[in-house]
């Protein structure tokens, strides 16, 4: 086969291919980007992910431990990584909410103040007032099931609402409780009854990733 065949044949191919991930995706990837595929094993986890040619907007994933992070590459190494999504356990028989109280809610650690005593005092108060939520505005969830994490109506919630007014902050909950950035669990039943997933996009409204697309193999 001569050359300029087979530059034809991986044309073809290549245009097959994101045909087919076009396919796939929930949503067009915008101007200059395409719909990469992303398959982590020793997670089991696939998902799609922007592929962008302009290098300011060009990231990657990759693992590091039970997380996949997104780097840009053209920035410096020490600029380090953003965490995207971390992949969590539970036992088949433990209902996701329970799992999510129990690893996260009980375990909510306050720094927030230079006073010690308010943190711990917000601590207890976070631990016994935060609960686990349906995520506002999810509509699917027969097979995605998304959850946050939010104090409860009363003093604690109050006292949240008027530090809220004073400046941005957190809703009181924690590092994995809701916030200003975007972040949710995400649970899918029908595929696992083991896995579950912590999403983390930041302060971006359209995601690097389709949302949509996240699949526990």
């Amino acid at each position: 086969m001569c050359f300029l065949s087979v530059v034809v044949l991986e044309g073809v191919l290549m245009q097959e291919l994101k045909a087919q991930t076009a396919s796939l995706s929930s949503r067009n990837a915008g101007a200059g980007c395409l719909w990469k595929p992303y398959e982590f094993k020793e997670l089991g986890v696939r998902l799609l992910f922007k592929d962008c040619k302009d290098p300011a907007a060009h990231y990657e994933l990759h693992q590091e431990g039970d997380w996949i992070k997104m780097r840009r590459p053209s920035d410096p190494v020490t600029f380090g990584s953003q965490y995207l999504l971390r992949v969590l356990s539970k036992p088949a028989e433990q209902a996701i909410k329970d799992a999510i109280q129990k690893q996260f809610v009980e375990q909510i650690v306050i720094n927030d103040a230079t006073d010690k005593r308010k943190n711990k005092r917000d601590q207890i108060a976070a631990r016994k007032q935060c609960s686990v939520i349906p995520k506002a505005q999810w509509k699917d969830y027969l097979l995605t099931q998304r959850f946050e994490i939010m104090p409860k109506p009363g003093k604690y919630r109050r006292q949240i609402d008027r530090e809220l007014q004073q400046g941005p902050r957190d809703f009181g909950c924690g590092e994995y409780g809701a916030g200003q950035a975007t972040t949710y669990f995400e649970y899918h039943p029908q595929q696992s009854k083991t896995k579950f997933i912590y999403v983390n996009f930041g302060w971006d409204d359209d995601a690097l990733f389709d949302e949509k697309t996240i699949e526990f193999f």
